[in-house]
């Protein structure tokens, strides 16, 4: 009996925080307004963002419930005290993409590339034609939920259709502490959850700009949802999308290039321990990437995807982790769960619930089973494994991020879209880290450590 009650310990200690955080935030906050616009509350609210994120790194673990999730709460709890975040959305939207660089970037560097090799055609189909139609997908299943329940208006169009791409990446972050827990039996399915995954938030990245710049350039249509991706089988986007896969390798290619110069053949000296370069990388391989073909964070993937974490680089890979894991991803969720009012979460939640359940037991499944059919009829993929592979898809990061820079434009109704898609990344983060090594003892695929 105690140790039952033990367990329940961390989760009491985390409610406890956050609730106090939320009483004393907003019974302070009529008389704390005016000081929102000081520089040093500013600085005071910012150091406090990363003491609430270090505390929540530091108990969330003890539970099953991931920090990510407890971040959204300290940020929804923390609202009032972060509007002057939140109100400068085109200094947040510059933050967001640097952000969404380094962690593809480390997300690449997550990845040895000989598997990658090894399994590319699986992991390309599965990331690139399973994020289309999960956006086709999830925009169906939108424009039905909404019409069901007689909400829907032609004015959201634009915003499901954000929603529905930035939503289609998935989260190698979320998953890769679940496939530690496994030892599997077929060692190539964690490579290619973890592989696919990170090239599933390239490819939903790329995804969302280019409807974000269509819905900017092109004239509204009113006649429905699926429209709108009529552009997606024309060969001017087929230009475009090859336009910024190859601009994207090649600035990828020149920022693996500046790490192997700096680190692989400067072993011997100290001074390529120095985590500046790793810093400087997915940065400066976004920007360029972005000015020559708008595939920047395709340019940040790649040049991590290239480097081999051995000698200089894996010295200086232990703060890259904790850097990422402690202070740029907690201040991520923290800013997306302040974005909307409590009242509008609340207001669209049986919407936003149902949609995630439906998208995480019906959707993502029949994209898996749809992508990897070919390797399934050749045996090469058993039901088992296309089953794991269904419920190992987490949305998250980069999902977040997404959201936060489309709404940034006048297009987007911001609230709907990042309410919906928090419910939908809060549900995921919730139901399915605990599920997957639960479903692949049962069926065999892989054992606890």
């Amino acid at each position: 009996m105690k140790k039952k009650f033990r367990s329940f310990i961390p989760y009491i200690i985390l409610i406890s925080f956050l609730s106090a955080i939320s009483f004393v935030v907003r019974g302070s906050f009529q008389d704390a307004g005016h000081f929102l616009k000081d520089a040093d509350f500013q600085l005071f609210i910012l150091g406090g963002m990363i003491f609430v994120g270090y505390y929540i790194n530091r108990i969330a673990p003890k539970t099953i419930v991931p920090s990510f999730v407890w971040a959204i709460f300290a940020g929804i709890a923390l609202q009032p005290f972060l509007s002057f975040f939140t109100d400068d959305i085109e200094s947040l939207k510059i933050m967001m993409e640097v952000f969404g660089a380094i962690i593809l970037f480390a997300g690449g560097l997550e990845i040895p590339f000989r598997n990658f090799q090894k399994w590319f055609v699986p992991i390309a189909t599965l990331s690139l034609v399973g994020v289309i139609f999960t956006s086709i997908g999830f925009a169906f299943v939108m424009f039905w939920i909404m019409n069901l329940i007689g909400e829907f208006d032609a004015a959201f169009i634009p915003s499901i259709l954000i929603l529905s791409a930035a939503l289609s990446s998935t989260d190698p972050t979320a998953i890769i502490p679940t496939l530690n827990m496994l030892r599997f039996k077929k060692p190539e399915l964690k490579q290619i959850a973890i592989s696919e995954s990170a090239l599933t938030d390239v490819s939903g990245s790329i995804l969302t700009r280019f409807l974000l710049l269509a819905l900017i350039t092109a004239p509204a249509i009113n006649k429905g949802v699926f429209n709108y991706f009529g552009p997606l089988l024309q060969k001017s986007t087929y230009d475009a999308f090859a336009l910024q896969i190859i601009s994207g390798i090649i600035v990828g290619y020149f920022g693996f290039f500046l790490i192997k110069k700096f680190y692989y053949n400067q072993e011997r000296h100290e001074e390529s321990s120095d985590p500046a370069l790793l810093l400087s990388i997915p940065i400066f391989t976004f920007v360029l990437g972005n000015v020559l073909g708008g595939a920047g964070f395709l340019a940040a993937f790649t040049s991590g995807l290239l480097t081999d974490a051995y000698g200089a680089v894996k010295k200086v890979s232990h703060f890259y982790e904790s850097l990422l894991n402690h202070l740029i991803k907690p201040f991520i969720f923290i800013i997306l769960g302040a974005l909307v009012p409590l009242s509008t979460l609340i207001k669209l939640a049986p919407i936003g619930i149902g949609v995630a359940l439906i998208f995480m037991f019906v959707l993502r499944p029949i994209v898996v089973f749809i992508s990897l059919a070919p390797w399934w009829m050749q045996n090469i993929f058993k039901l088992k494994d296309l089953l794991f592979l269904s419920f190992i898809r987490e949305t998250g990061i980069i999902a977040a991020i997404l959201l936060v820079i489309a709404a940034t434009f006048d297009i987007i109704q911001s609230e709907f879209v990042i309410a919906i898609g928090m419910w939908v990344i809060l549900m995921t983060l919730i139901i399915e880290p605990p599920f997957t090594p639960w479903l692949a003892k049962k069926m065999e695929i892989a054992e606890m450590k």
